[in-house]
């Protein structure tokens, strides 16, 4: 497994929670649900998943590029004291 999934997979529930306590996402998710009540049930349930997989990617490109930029803050915190 990647370093950076088994890292995203540890941080999952903070940033999960963070996310759930974002009211510009809660706001979009509510407004993603009321639209897809006006589709039929296999265009609601097809319009849920293709949300969650917007989701997950999103969740896991910004847990990449935290954890780059903080390798890379670390490395020249290390290097700039040799």
């Amino acid at each position: 497994m990647d370093i950076l999934d088994e890292l995203a997979e540890k941080f999952a529930l903070t940033l999960d929670s963070q996310l759930c306590n974002d009211s510009n996402y809660l706001k979009s998710t509510a407004l993603l649900h009321e639209f897809s009540e006006g589709l039929s049930a296999e265009q609601s349930a097809e319009l849920d998943d293709i949300a969650a997989g917007l989701t997950s990617a999103s969740f896991n490109a910004g847990v990449r590029s935290g954890l780059k930029l903080g390798a890379r803050i670390a490395v020249g915190l290390i290097g700039g004291y040799k």
